[in-house]
């Protein structure tokens, strides 16, 4: 899949879609009716929730409420459930019983059996209901387009050799490409907005 940049939001809230992202996009655009999507910080999360909670018109909510009044489907964009809570256990029963879509957002997974311990077993059994998707990490076309995305949040532009470069010294994770942007935009400041891949070279080097 092509990666590019939805131009329609301003770029705090952009959304870029690619091969790491298409299933969740691919299930929020067929509105499915109980959909779990995992991914880790900075991964987008939010911003998927924000777009398509608007354009499916669901409702978006960031907590567990303990009363329960919906008419319509909800999105729940929370990265730390409360797995071992009755409330929990209750909320997602309510959106089943009154055949109500769910789309959960969250930094958890459940691809190992710790976390699956953790589970109250009622609440497995309605999770068991949903599909289950995961944003996977960035690969290097990613990567690129989202420190380029956080530093554009900055109101900063850089040369596309400034970010390669950077991005020889990070991991692939989402965070580190927030980091990254947080890295060119300290070495701008500190240089009196000037930047070169030596300066890059000697700030990763001395970590």
């Amino acid at each position: 899949m092509q990666t590019f940049l939805s131009l329609e939001s301003s770029n705090d809230e952009q959304l870029i879609e690619s091969s790491e992202n298409e299933l969740a996009i691919k299930a929020l655009k067929e509105n499915k009716k109980y959909v779990f999507i995992s991914g880790s910080s900075k991964s987008g999360k939010t911003t998927l929730a924000k777009k398509f909670s608007e354009i499916n018109k669901k409702k978006l909510i960031y907590d567990i409420p303990e009363k329960l009044v919906f008419d319509t489907g909800v999105y729940l964009d929370l990265n730390q459930l409360p797995l071992k809570s009755e409330n929990f256990f209750h909320f997602l029963q309510y959106f089943l019983s009154n055949n109500l879509n769910l789309t959960i957002l969250s930094n958890q997974s459940f691809d190992d059996s710790s976390n699956i311990s953790e589970i109250i077993p009622d609440t497995l059994s309605r999770l068991k209901l949903f599909t289950f998707i995961t944003i996977n990490p960035p690969q290097d076309q990613l990567l690129f387009l989202l420190i380029e995305k956080f530093l554009k949040n900055k109101s900063i532009s850089v040369q596309p050799k400034i970010i390669k470069h950077t991005m020889n010294y990070i991991e692939r994770t989402y965070d580190d490409a927030f980091k990254a942007a947080e890295v060119i935009n300290h070495l701008l400041y500190e240089n009196n907005h000037n930047i070169n891949l030596s300066l890059i070279r000697k700030y990763y080097e001395q970590l």
